[in-house]
């Protein structure tokens, strides 16, 4: 017992100054994410495979023709796996808001908006990698739609090697922006046809988000404007293992005064979390919500505010579960860090109680730090991303943190005593 105390103190003395072990502790300094720093590197995204090994992706103005997509590999001991690398073949124009998945053997894919390279406008690309980071096959298109503009994709792992890619496409549902989506196997052929995600169809659909729970069950989330009764608000559609629709498409927040915005999902097992931004419901500004679901669709519990702090505006949103169905949310959070915009985060345990308050992800606060994508791995480990200006010496950079498991609050008063 003596000995079980004095790791338990190690542990928690050791943790770094700010930092709160009921957030689970932070594994090492946050790191910087991009080699090269000209310019802004923006908009990334974070996955994490089993092993621990995760990749980020961004957009960067890099390739030599606008904004090209790069990456970076790190090791479960978030160490980079070889040089940062650029992820598109096509560089003509830009190549940006790029999203990744990562498969349970260490294959992982990466899909990005590209301009004019599908012959009308912006349209959706990817590529397929192999566990040590090089192409398995070309880069191909998404999208078989191509008239207009093809934007905003997110990607999720089904089952194997199964992936599912949904966006936001312009004019194709015949009103506005609608949500489509397409399977696809390994580096082979779609699976199917590209599909329409949502069934209401007036005004825009936007912002599509696409989750699993690892077992090929998946779901889609997005916002849509009106449809809730009073501005913009957040819709789901539950799919099968093999692409069919489960029940009709239903909304996620029960608040509907103003707009909820921006969704994000996190799923395992049996269970998914939709988050979001909503207007004025923690009485300033935007604050972060949440409702969390069974995966047949029905609901567990009420919705609920995320955020603690509540003073201007809490935004942008990012979900993720780890297998055990505990959950972390992260967003952005105006002038709470003393300085800017910061990156904050709240870790969940699977019955959807708090684990310990919410945290600050950032310790660099200079200027602004935004735009979080946060991924889950197995044992409680979770990594965050986000931007964070001039701290490169060059505009925006992309930065990261790795946090360890939750420290349960019975365990650290057992340390102390």
């Amino acid at each position: 017992m003596r000995s079980l105390r004095r790791l338990l103190v190690v542990l928690i003395v050791s943790l770094p100054r700010g930092a709160s072990p009921q957030g689970g502790t932070p594994l090492g300094p946050e790191f910087r994410v991009n080699t090269f720093t000209t310019g802004s590197q923006l908009a990334p995204a974070v996955s994490v495979d089993v092993f621990g090994t995760f990749v980020v992706v961004w957009e960067s103005p890099q390739d030599g023709s606008g904004l090209g997509v790069f990456a970076q590999r790190f090791n479960g001991s978030g160490m980079p796996l070889g040089p940062e690398f650029r992820v598109n073949t096509f560089t003509t124009g830009n190549q940006s808001a790029p999203a990744v998945t990562a498969e349970i053997d260490g294959f992982f894919e990466v899909v990005w908006v590209s301009e004019l390279q599908d012959g009308s406008g912006l349209g959706i690309f990817g590529q397929r990698f192999t566990p040590i980071g090089t192409p398995d096959g070309a880069e191909f298109r998404v999208n078989s739609y191509t008239t207009g503009d093809q934007l905003a994709p997110s990607i999720v792992v089904e089952k194997s090697t199964i992936f599912m890619v949904v966006w936001e496409s312009d004019g194709q549902d015949g009103s506005g922006p609608g949500i489509f989506g397409q399977r696809f196997i390994g580096a082979g052929p779609p699976l199917g046809g590209e599909f329409r995600v949502n069934t209401a169809t007036t005004g825009a659909q936007r912002s599509p988000i696409v989750g699993t729970n690892q077992g090929g069950t998946f779901f889609i989330a997005w916002e849509s404007d009106g449809q809730d009764g009073s501005n913009s608000g957040v819709f789901a559609q539950r799919y099968s293992d093999a692409g069919f629709p489960q029940g009709p498409e239903f909304r996620a927040n029960s608040f509907t005064t103003g707009n909820q915005l921006a969704p994000a999902v996190g799923a395992s097992g049996n269970r998914f979390v939709v988050v979001w931004q909503s207007q004025d419901q923690d009485g300033s500004g935007y604050g972060v919500f949440g409702q969390r679901y069974n995966f047949d669709g029905t609901p567990l519990g009420p919705e609920f505010q995320v955020n603690s702090f509540v003073a201007g505006d809490q935004s942008q949103p990012a979900a993720a579960n780890d297998i055990s169905a505990d959950f972390a949310v992260v967003w952005q959070s105006a002038a709470q860090d003393g300085d800017g915009a910061g990156v904050f985060g709240q870790r969940y345990a699977n019955t959807g109680t708090p684990d310990g308050p919410e945290f600050r992800v950032n310790t660099y606060i200079t200027g602004t730090q935004n735009h979080p994508s946060v991924a889950a791995a197995f044992g409680g480990n979770f990594v965050v991303a986000w931007t964070s200006d001039q701290q490169d010496g060059s505009a925006y950079g992309v930065f990261g943190q790795r946090y360890g498991p939750i420290v349960p609050v019975e365990l650290m008063r057992l340390g102390v005593e």
